[in-house]
């Protein structure tokens, strides 16, 4: 591995002996409203289809254990009446506490208090509040079948402890050939499009009308938007959607079990 830090996709798929509560959770749901794993969804008639989990969750903050309990926040997407199944699995967990912040059809904000003990504490590390030495997880998505982690790794030790933690890396590539950060100029013009109301709907301004307002041309506003339109969305796909990676992963899956039964 070079010596320059890395953006890291790693997956570790469920073992019989895995005790994360969240992951039992979202089991407990799949298994109430009788659905697989994974929903296949696309636009059009002869789209591309994209693989994703019909319910997962991605953990938005975990507090620091206070006497007894623990606090974790997750934010978890999917089919509605996967939502519906996890609201009725938290309501009959003895020893949990829920609570519905905020949700619509398809995503909810969830507050839970946890027993300690359930809290994986039997992981020599967890994906929801910590990382091996020389690295940071940016992001994490929880499944039923596996554990999607996005990790800035700053050390090579680091990616070895990933690994023997049980983890696959199915993608990486160098940080600074990943550039979310827009230049004043983009992010002006972002910011200003936005508060005329160019991404309103009706559009409350047209590109042209608006290069006026900031006496710029229409070809280099029109650029400018793009560019950070482009950098916005990558980092919202990225960082916000990484369980669409789904498809990736199985196709990964498929390769490492093959090797696998080569082996055998």
């Amino acid at each position: 591995m070079p010596g320059d830090p890395l953006i890291v996709f790693a997956i570790r798929y469920s073992r019989e002996d895995d005790k994360c509560l969240a992951q039992q959770l979202i089991r407990k749901a799949e298994q109430l409203c009788s659905t697989g794993s994974i929903v296949g969804c696309k636009l059009g008639e002869g789209g591309r289809e994209l693989l994703r989990p019909v319910i997962a969750a991605k953990p938005l903050y975990t507090a620091p254990s206070r006497g007894e309990n623990t606090e974790v926040w997750l934010r978890v997407s999917g089919e509605p009446e996967a939502l519906h199944a996890l609201e009725t699995v938290m309501k009959r967990e003895k020893g949990v506490s829920f609570q519905v912040v905020s949700g619509n059809k398809y995503n909810a904000i969830i507050r839970l208090i946890v027993p300690r003990e359930r809290c994986c504490r039997e992981c020599s590390w967890c994906p929801l509040v910590a990382a091996p030495p020389g690295s940071m997880v940016k992001s994490v998505v929880i499944t039923g079948s596996f554990f999607l982690v996005e990790l800035i790794v700053a050390k090579p030790q680091a990616l070895r402890a990933l690994e023997n933690s049980g983890y696959t890396v199915i993608y990486s590539t160098r940080v600074d050939e990943v550039d979310y950060a827009l230049t004043v100029k983009q992010e002006l013009a972002l910011v200003l499009a936005f508060l005329y109301g160019y991404y309103s709907y009706p559009r409350r301004v047209s590109v042209k009308e608006l290069a006026a307002r900031l006496r710029i041309s229409s070809s280099a506003l029109a650029e400018l938007l793009r560019k950070a339109e482009l950098k916005v969305i990558t980092r919202y796909v990225m960082e916000e959607l990484p369980h669409y990676l789904v498809q990736q992963v199985m196709s990964a899956a498929s390769v490492l079990r093959t090797r696998g039964s080569e082996k055998e």
